[in-house]
This record gives structure tokens, C-alpha cells and sequence, in this order.
């Protein structure tokens, strides 16, 4: 495993790649047979495979190589220093259904258009499933003749009835029970266990108390980090890599982990390395999305500790898998893409959760790292806005396979030989009914009707904190002039009439949410 520049880091992995054998996923194994022929040929600059890595709500100033925190992540710090790294990434539709949306189609998502809501996505514009199978990044891979596996736990995208078409359209595809599913009976966690990992505010709330003694349930209860949704879902990469190996047939592998997003519930050593040791209040293993007033200053730190322990946890199986990914040899001919779908607030701005209102860095950026076997641009930084709709042009350009003009991404891999994709000065996407816009001097959000605008001067304010848009209507108009006409119109979507649809809806199916029953 790659060796972190923390000598408590350094410890910690060394004691726990000794516990750890090999990690079997839990979920079931859906195997198809593959379309084209195996092929020993190369894409461009001698990369035959592809593997593409997704963890959910990972903040760049959470990871060692972007921020300043000092979040222990030696295994995302050694891909960036493997690769090029992405400074301005910020996907164009949010949060975890728009963005994989993106990913996988190569098109622009964001603003959602003729948005209908479905029992078991929600109500949030955006969450809907991929229509078109035929206009996807798998058909294009499986048409060229590589094999295509995805290993996930992610709740929508692996489980929902919505999801199952474009599932079957893998060549393998292995959903991992945590998040969703009953691995362990949920009455094992005491009371007492799951008010440890909650806010005061929230203990007599069923939701949070319900959903967190089933993630404790479902994943190692705090204390085995072994049977964290990290663990299980990297432990089955590694399998699907060995057999990957061992087929000959040129293979994209998409790795998309749930972890670190909340419920969070790292074991305590990883607490440790971020939290205060004369704290005696609860973990924080959720929080309620909104203000955070209703958190103490304690709890708000505790947060961010619980946060920043799961992501290093995280990282600690993602290297797991990666120290298999080089036994194999594969770092010879094997292309990764690395990168996180949104951020998450924890107190910044006076909010918690994901808040579409605020729709800046901590919530909106992530980081993105491209390596390539041939170690071009290793340890480079690009200042291109990047997105999540560049991953399919990229991820088919890396492997010499022509992307297909309905993909409206750019082939960033262009970087890693010293050219530059298309001039993209300015950079727009949003969530829910709220939008950004992103220049190199300037950051407009606002709401699709046009209404609530705030700019930010980036020259003067690099931390977007003062609204000058009151002094600066001129340029807001035009950003919001510009943003128009790129997109025709903003749809604006009404919350109560949502909620009525899908009440309707689940009434009319007698649907119930799988992840709270």
C-alpha cells in the first residue's frame, strides 16, 4: 500500500493491511455474456484497460494532495502524484443520480428538463433514470469490443427497480448490501449504540434513529472496519480484477463506492487521528441537512472528525485494491480515472448536508485525477474547468475508441500530451432549482427563475465569502444573460407539486422505501 507522509498514518495502514485478508462483496454477482471478441490491441499511447474509480461526497480540501486539512488519504495522494490532477472540477449536475447521469452518457444533464418524479428515485429534479440504453458509455465500450464490470453500492443506481435496465446492460455488475438490505438485524444495535452516533437534536427522530441502527447493522457497528461498504466493495473489485486478468479481453472497470458518504461510521482509531480526545459526547454519524445552529460547536467538530475519519478509511481500501491493481501488472497498460460526484457542508456557511443554495467548493467541487501507464502529466495540475460529463469522452479517447458526436463532454486526456481540449472559459451547472456559473474571475448562483443572485469576486475573494453582486449587477445580468442563452431556458420546478406526485405515486404501487424498511 502507498506509504503516507504521517508516521500515524504509516502505522495505522501497515497494522490494518496485516488484519485485513481477502474481503468478499455481499451482493450477488449478475453475469452476462460478453459482446465483441477479446483483443490485444492498444487505445492511444498503449492503454488497453481502463479503471474508473467513484466514491461519493468527497471534498478536494479533504484530500492530502488538494487541501490543507491534513486529511490522512495516501492513496488518492499517490494517483494524483501518478497522474494530472484537475483543479477546477466541478460536476454539472449534483447530487449522486444527475451526476452518474452525466458520467455515463457523456451529456449535459443539468438543467433537468420535463423532470417526472419515480417512487423509488424521489422527488429532486434530476434523479431519473438513463433513458436511451443505446446512448451510454457501456454500449459504446461493449460495441468496441471491451468487457465492461461495475462494482457498487450505491443505493439508487444499484438496487432501484428505475436502475435495473441500464445493470443489465453490463457485462457484470455486482451490487454490495450496506447501505441497502438487511446483512445483520438491526435490533442487534442497542439504543444506547445508535444515540452514540447521533446529534442530542436527533435521538427521538425515527428516520435518523432507524437508518443509523440499520447502517451500524449492515456495517461492522463501529467497530469492524473490514465490514465497512469501502471494504466489501474494493474487496470484490480485487476479485473482479483477478478474473479481469486472468480473461484476456480488453475491460473497463468502474468502481463506484458509496463511502464516505454519510451515515458515517468509521472505527475509532480513524476518529482518533482527527478528533479531539477529551470529547465525551456523541459521534456524529449523521447529521440533519439545513442550518447548523442545531449543532453544538463540539458536535460541529465532531462532524467534520467523523467525516474525515471515514474518508481516510475510505482510502485505506481503495488502496487495498490498488496494491492488487500493481501485483497484477496492470499499471502497464491500465488507465484510471478518479473522482467524486459533490462535496458536503459541515458547518461552513452555516449549513450542513447538501444545500443547493450553496453551491460553492465545499459542496461543488471534487476532485479528478487522470493516470495514465505511461506516467504522462505525473504530478501535473490542469486549471481546465472539468466536469462530470467529460469522463466518457476521456475514458473512450484513452482507449483509442472514437466517441460518438451525441457525447457532449471533452476528451480532457488531450492534457496528459501537452495539447488542450476545446477553450472552455466559463463553466455552468446546478441542482435541484439552483444554478452556478464559474469564470475565472467570477461566481454567480441563483435560482432558475432568476431571482436570489449572489457574485463573487474571485481576484478579491478566493473563498467566496462576500456577496458583491448588489455593487455588481452589471456582470451578474450578463452571467446570467450568458447562462440563458446556453441553455434556451432554466426550469423551475415546484416542491409541493413533487412531493403530491410521488405521494401519488408510491400510494398507487404501495411502494416502500427500501432503505428504511
Amino acid at each position: 500500500m502507498t506509504s503516507s507522509s504521517s508516521k500515524a498514518a504509516d502505522a495505522l495502514t501497515r497494522r490494518r493491511l496485516l488484519q485485513a485478508g481477502a474481503v468478499m462483496g455481499a451482493g450477488a454477482t449478475l453475469p452476462f455474456a460478453a459482446t465483441g471478441c477479446a483483443d490485444d490491441s492498444t487505445g492511444k499511447g498503449g492503454v488497453r484497460n481502463v479503471v474508473l474509480i467513484i466514491l461519493d461526497s468527497v471534498r478536494p480540501d479533504f484530500v492530502g494532495a488538494y487541501g490543507s486539512r491534513r486529511v490522512l488519504t495516501p492513496n488518492i495522494d499517490a494517483l494524483a502524484s501518478k497522474g494530472l490532477r484537475f483543479n477546477r472540477a466541478f460536476p454539472e449536475a449534483l447530487v449522486t443520480v444527475p451526476a452518474r447521469r452525466s458520467i455515463y452518457t457523456g451529456q449535459r444533464i443539468f438543467p433537468h428538463r420535463d423532470f417526472e418524479p419515480r417512487a423509488d428515485l424521489g422527488v429532486s429534479p434530476g434523479w431519473a433514470p438513463i433513458d436511451d440504453l443505446d446512448r451510454t458509455v457501456v454500449r459504446v465500450l461493449k460495441d468496441a469490443g471491451y468487457r465492461t464490470v461495475q462494482v457498487t453500492d450505491n443505493p439508487p443506481v444499484g438496487f432501484t427497480q428505475s436502475y435495473r435496465p441500464f445493470r443489465l446492460t453490463w457485462d457484470t455488475w455486482v451490487s454490495i448490501e450496506g447501505r441497502v438490505g438487511t446483512r445483520n438485524p438491526p435490533e442487534t444495535v442497542s439504543d444506547r449504540e445508535v444515540r452514540r452516533w447521533l446529534p442530542r437534536e436527533l435521538w427521538d427522530n425515527d428516520r435518523y434513529v432507524n437508518g443509523m441502527r440499520k447502517n451500524l447493522a449492515n456495517t461492522g457497528y463501529g467497530r469492524d472496519e473490514e465490514q465497512s461498504d469501502a471494504a466489501r466493495v474494493f474487496g470484490e473489485a480485487r476479485n473482479q480484477l483477478d478474473a479481469l486478468a486472468r480473461g484476456g479481453q480488453p475491460f473497463v472497470l468502474t468502481i463506484d463506492s458509496f463511502d464516505p458518504h454519510e451515515p458515517w461510521s468509521p472505527t475509532q482509531e480513524y476518529i482518533d487521528l482527527y478528533g479531539d480526545p477529551d470529547y465525551d459526547g456523541s459521534g456524529i454519524g449523521v447529521v440533519r441537512y439545513g442550518g447548523s445552529d442545531y449543532l453544538s460547536t463540539d458536535e460541529l467538530r465532531r462532524a467534520r472528525a467523523c467525516y474525515a475519519a471515514s474518508t481516510t478509511q475510505t482510502d485505506r481500501w481503495l488502496g487495498h485494491f490498488m496494491d492488487r491493481f500493481y501485483e497484477l501488472g496492470l499499471d502497464s497498460d491500465t488507465a484510471i480515472v478518479f473522482l467524486s460526484d459533490h462535496g458536503f457542508l459541515l458547518g461552513e456557511r452555516g449549513w450542513v448536508g447538501k444545500i443547493p443554495n450553496e453551491l460553492h467548493p465545499e459542496m461543488a467541487q471534487v476532485p479528478f485525477i487522470v493516470v495514465h501507464p505511461d506516467g504522462k502529466a505525473a504530478g501535473e495540475v490542469s486549471h481546465h474547468f472539468a466536469s462530470t460529463h467529460d469522463v466518457a469522452p476521456t475514458v473512450l479517447s484513452l482507449l483509442g475508441v472514437e466517441a460518438p458526436r451525441w457525447m457532449e463532454g471533452q476528451d480532457l486526456s488531450a492534457i496528459l500530451d501537452g495539447e488542450q481540449p476545446p477553450s472552455r472559459p466559463w463553466h455552468y451547472g446546478g441542482m435541484f432549482n439552483r444554478y452556478f456559473v464559474r469564470t475565472d474571475e467570477w461566481v454567480l448562483l441563483g435560482d432558475n427563475l432568476g431571482g436570489n443572485r449572489k457574485l463573487y469576486d474571485l481576484a478579491l475573494d478566493p473563498n467566496e465569502i462576500r456577496n458583491v453582486e448588489p455593487a455588481n449587477r452589471k456582470i451578474g445580468e450578463e452571467l446570467y444573460q450568458q447562462l440563458i442563452a446556453e441553455t434556451g431556458r432554466l426550469p423551475y420546478y415546484d416542491a409541493d407539486e413533487l412531493d403530491s406526485k410521488i405521494a401519488a405515486d408510491r400510494e398507487r404501487i404501495g411502494w416502500k422505501d427500501p432503505q428504511r424498511n
